[in-house]
């Protein structure tokens, strides 16, 4: 049997789509994978993941179309646990007795709060998803230096083996120095950050559910299908099957190489 993998998906900065990513990745791994999942909702007061749940509810209630679709599917919904940030990890602990593959929690944008402390250290990995903008990438790297001080490696009675930062609302036609610098700073500070690269594309927020998966081409395209096969081989390892059968084998895309860069030297206008 495998034991429960905590996931966090963070940011300080709101509107990075840690929530419409992390319900993503949830209903994937769930759907279509056929892990045993929960979500934690810890991101007060906006509980976003609950305010998800609750309008799909409601569309359950009014929506025969929606009701079949769910009945067809035949997988019960998982579930989504509101806490307070103070009270996480032993929301974790009680989730964790049910014997769920995956945890996915939704942190607060913010790292002044009472209890993240030891919310970080009950989880096994973070997530940061980070814009191409100098605010976004500024703060990401601000968040990354504090989990530092977190890992198993410097507290050994912390349970976070890993933090990474990937790109999210990637645009192809951005000017590839801010990711070819930022990717060089990244390997300068010894910041992970993730091969895969999510699209800014309109569906990726229209087709969020917590109920239903987003078919696995249109997660492809969106570059979310590698996101989550990357998240898969660094938490289970690679070649691991998922219990739908899925054998995890992540193949890098390859980017081109970046030049040596200080983070003042990116384009100030790449939003």
């Amino acid at each position: 049997m495998m034991n429960t993998r905590v996931i966090a998906f963070a940011t300080q900065k709101g509107g990075a789509g840690k929530s419409t990513i992390g319900t993503h990745v949830a209903s994937a791994l769930c759907y279509l994978y056929g892990y045993k999942v929960a979500m934690l909702d810890c991101d007060y007061p906006q509980n976003t993941l609950h305010a998800y749940r609750n309008h799909e509810q409601q569309l359950l209630q009014s929506d025969v179309a929606f009701q079949e679709r769910l009945i067809k599917q035949g997988v019960t919904p998982y579930p989504i646990a509101i806490s307070s940030v103070e009270k996480a990890v032993e929301a974790i602990d009680t989730l964790a007795e049910k014997e769920f593959d995956f945890i996915l929690v939704d942190t607060p944008g913010t790292v002044n709060v009472v209890g993240l402390s030891e919310l970080l250290e009950r989880v096994d990995y973070i997530f940061l998803p980070m814009e191409p903008d100098m605010g976004t990438i500024a703060s990401t790297m601000s968040y990354m230096h504090i989990l530092g001080n977190f890992t198993h490696e410097q507290r050994p009675e912390s349970n976070l083996a890993g933090f990474y930062a990937f790109w999210n609302k990637f645009l192809k036609a951005e000017k590839r120095t801010v990711y070819t610098k930022t990717a060089e700073l990244f390997r300068e500070k010894g910041y992970p950050l993730l091969n895969s690269r999510v699209e800014s594309l309109v569906s990726i927020k229209d087709k969020r559910s917590t109920m239903f998966p987003m078919p696995e081409k249109e997660l492809g395209k969106l570059g979310l299908g590698s996101l989550i096969t990357e998240i898969l081989e660094l938490v289970l390892g690679k070649g691991a099957v998922t219990p739908s059968g899925k054998t995890i084998n992540f193949t890098p895309t390859e980017f081109e190489q970046p030049a040596p860069a200080a983070l003042e030297t990116l384009d100030d206008n790449a939003n």
